[in-house]
């Protein structure tokens, strides 16, 4: 029997201009064969393999601690674990939440504060006059405290702020979290929605957005390609009648419409390997900034024996089916026995120079420990685009699969080591799998790419312009030595 070449391995992916490819996983890199699957190929062409990468791995970035932390000793109380992180306007805004906590473990609602900064390292708290606390306006807290409609019923726990691009100007600021659940006896904690023209000016939502029993800091934020809104939850499983449950585990829902919710569904569960103690407490949902097709989490493992918590990285394409790159973590309490408690809060920011920032909470104490250690939010920073990559720690290489070209340029952002390189070749995609370099793309006519580049343009004998190759299905060859690449983007 002759086998034929499935149809499937000529359809191209579609990328759109301008807009990142990132590899944090296998998803744009040809599996080949190690010895080609069809007949008719070997009759030709004979059993070497067919378009197989080798010698390349996954590489995790560990993101650095600044050695201050930016919010901290806080005079409206102690600075809790969740906070938002946003670049809007020019100008950086952390929204942050503080409370009274006592040694038997009696705390005030929270409260949700704000702080803005021109260079994400010096940070201003405003005298906002807007919400009284023990008998004084002058602070920066703007919700969570004081009448219903500033959330002072129903308090901030959790809150995450997020920018609306698709509402009218007086809706464009969201955000949610936790309160007391209304109509249903014995159950607590569903999600609540406040709206705001500025991110200062807050008022509550008359009804849930979801009545679904959550905890912890939910994250909600607005896809603009999906046109849709979409929030992370809290969930447990196995779950009883009233909402809680065994393991803590991270459910999803979506709506067109913010404020209809429908209940949310599993999407990332603790790993086997890690024992029967852990759970994720948070999930710290991030969209991956300018690129298709790739979401961040930074989610917080609970470990019930030592009563600690570690930040992982988790991954996914389409926000639905998440997995985690590593078992290691990117902070551990093994790392730092002063650090106990981490979390991670919600944001990814441009920072200092092609790099990334987001908040990160630590505390020495414990988490059922009940005593008031100072706590403190931290800035975690990344090369920008580069917390995952493809390496070749001697020599290796790979194949795309068929992509159609648009634009003009190819962007590359990648690192080489001392030694290193990068070159890349174009290849035309043929019936019967043949697949011969266009004439003038070879490895050979590629210049070579060596140092640190952030989205640097590809050339070939000294031009970038390689528009030629537009409305054409291609694939590119990668041969790497020494090096990482992060991600490409076509303009």
């Amino acid at each position: 029997m002759v086998v034929r070449a499935s149809e499937d391995i000529h359809i191209p992916m579609q990328f759109r201009v301008g807009v990142k490819n990132m590899f944090f996983d296998w998803w744009y890199v040809e599996a080949g064969y190690g010895m080609p699957f069809w007949r008719f190929y070997q009759d030709k062409y004979g059993t070497h393999p067919w378009l197989s990468p080798y010698g390349i791995e996954l590489k995790i970035t560990k993101p650095e601690i600044s050695d201050y932390p930016i919010a901290a000793d806080d005079p409206l109380g102690l600075v809790g674990a969740y906070s938002t992180l946003m670049f809007d306007n020019g100008k950086y805004r952390l929204w942050y939440c503080t409370y009274d906590f006592s040694e038997k473990g009696i705390q005030e609602n929270d409260k949700l504060c704000y702080m803005e900064s021109d260079d994400c390292k010096h940070w201003h708290r405003p005298d906002l006059g807007l919400i009284e606390y023990k008998g004084s306006k002058s602070n920066n807290i703007v919700y969570g405290w004081g009448d219903e409609l500033t959330g002072g019923t129903l308090g901030a726990h959790g809150a995450t702020v997020f920018k609306d691009s698709s509402a009218p100007a007086p809706e464009r600021y969201k955000l949610v979290h936790l309160g007391q659940a209304k109509k249903v006896k014995d159950v607590f904690n569903w999600l609540y929605g406040a709206v705001s023209p500025d991110g200062i000016h807050w008022k509550l939502l008359d009804e849930p957005v979801l009545e679904y029993l959550s905890d912890t800091q939910s994250v909600a934020c607005y896809i603009k390609e999906k046109k849709k809104y979409v929030l992370y939850v809290r969930g447990w499983s196995p779950q009883n009648r009233h909402g809680f449950g065994g393991k803590r585990i991270v459910r999803k829902t979506e709506s067109r419409q913010f404020g209809k919710f429908p209940p949310p569904k599993a999407v990332l569960t603790p790993e086997i390997n890690w024992g029967p103690s852990a759970d994720i407490y948070t999930n710290s949902y991030n969209k991956w900034p300018g690129a298709d097709m790739a979401h961040i989490m930074f989610p917080a493992i609970y470990h019930r024996d030592t009563d600690t918590l570690s930040l992982h990285l988790a991954l996914s394409r389409d926000g639905n089916r998440w997995f985690f790159p590593s078992q290691t973590a990117l902070y551990s309490n093994e790392e730092n026995p002063e650090k106990i408690t981490t979390y991670a809060g919600v944001g990814l920011v441009p920072y200092d120079g092609k790099q990334w920032a987001h908040p990160v909470f630590f505390s020495r104490r414990a988490h059922n420990e009940y005593r008031a250690e100072r706590p403190a939010i931290y800035l975690a920073t990344v090369r920008e685009d580069g917390i995952v990559g493809i390496e070749a720690s001697l020599m290796g290489e790979f194949y795309t699969y068929p992509c159609i070209f648009k634009g003009s340029e190819m962007l590359i952002n990648s690192v080489s080591y001392p030694g290193g390189e990068i070159k890349i070749e174009v290849l035309e995609l043929k019936p019967r799998l043949e697949a011969p370099v266009f004439d003038g793309f070879s490895l050979n006519d590629c210049d070579v790419i060596t140092g640190n580049n952030h989205w640097s343009p590809v050339t070939f004998k000294g031009n970038k312009n390689i528009s030629k190759l537009a409305g054409k299905i291609v694939r590119f060859r990668f041969k790497l030595i020494r090096s990482r690449v992060f991600g490409f983007m076509f303009i």
